[in-house]
């Protein structure tokens, strides 16, 4: 009776109850800007981001080996990655271009006519537990002509360096944070290129 009495407290007990837990992923904080009110205002359209079906879900993928993967169940994205990735990478290139950029995540508003589009296709959006805990984002971009499909520039970031303390998953929240911060980075410094090329 002991036995059967322990298990039932262990079954339906109120120490079962775990409460779950929702991470966002930040941007960058704001640049404070200098007088640019005659700098021309450069219109860029922003394509949908492609996320891996296995990916774009509110659950954590978390890779355990190299073909495996689970997922989380009581830690969780506040949202679809494939709609905070957009909103995130488009707040922090406008911060962290030289020029005056007003980007446009999809919807594009009625009034935007972009010249330039960028597509970003990620391959990887994940934690690694085994071999090594380890941040997994790697994302490819193109810089494009919205007139003529002209290829401005086109890049990709391995993110091979990003760490994340095992089962820390607001440590893994704010390393992808960081993490896209780099991307960014490297998309605003293609996109001033792309200016200077096209206003000069």
């Amino acid at each position: 009776m002991l036995v059967f009495s322990v298990g039932c407290i262990g079954i339906g007990g109120e120490g079962d109850l775990q409460p779950t837990h929702y991470y966002t992923l930040t941007a960058i904080d704001p640049i404070e800007a200098g007088d640019n009110s005659a700098e021309t205002v450069i219109e860029v359209g922003f394509d949908q981001v492609e996320v891996p079906d296995y990916l774009d879900r509110k659950e954590i993928a978390v890779r355990t080996g190299e073909n495996e993967l689970r997922y989380t169940e009581r830690n969780l994205w506040a949202e679809r990655p494939s709609v905070s990735l957009q909103r995130i990478l488009t707040q922090n290139i406008e911060r962290q271009s030289s020029k005056v950029l007003s980007l446009h995540a999809l919807p594009w508003p009625d009034h935007s006519d972009p010249d330039i589009i960028v597509h970003l296709k990620f391959q990887s959006f994940e934690a690694q537990e085994s071999p090594e805990a380890r941040l997994l984002l790697k994302v490819s971009w193109t810089v494009q002509s919205t007139r003529d499909g002209t290829i401005y520039k086109q890049g990709y970031f391995g993110g091979e360096n990003l760490k994340w303390d095992k089962g820390n998953y607001s440590n893994l929240a704010r390393g992808l944070s960081n993490g896209l911060s780099m991307v960014s980075q490297l998309i605003a410094e293609d996109l001033d290129d792309v200016v200077d090329e096209l206003w000069k």
